[in-house]
């Protein structure tokens, strides 16, 4: 009999990339929401396409400042604090 422990299927760093990259995606759909915005509308609003907000809800972390400066314009929010937060989400992405 084996007294091993059982193997967590995530690691801690794979669950705290989750976690970054998922926070900011469900910031960015609870925000759109809050708004009352269509993905089509925040969509335009930000000057991305279609499957780019489809995508930024999904787990996309975009690198561009002018792109998180635009999703922060549409979202309303402080460009500053929303590029902190996909700052966390890219660099717990690289961690490996």
């Amino acid at each position: 009999m084996s007294l091993s422990s059982p193997t967590p299927t995530l690691t801690c760093a794979a669950a705290n990339r989750l976690d970054w990259t998922f926070a900011l995606a469900r910031y960015t759909t609870d925000r759109r929401e809050q708004l009352g915005l269509t993905i089509p509308a925040a969509a335009e609003l930000a000057g991305l396409q279609l499957s780019e907000w489809l995508g930024l809800e999904d787990g996309w972390v975009p690198d561009d400042l002018a792109t998180l400066r635009a999703i922060a314009g549409a979202l309303r929010v402080r460009w500053t604090d929303y590029s902190t937060v996909a700052f966390l989400a890219r660099c717990s992405q690289e961690c490996r």
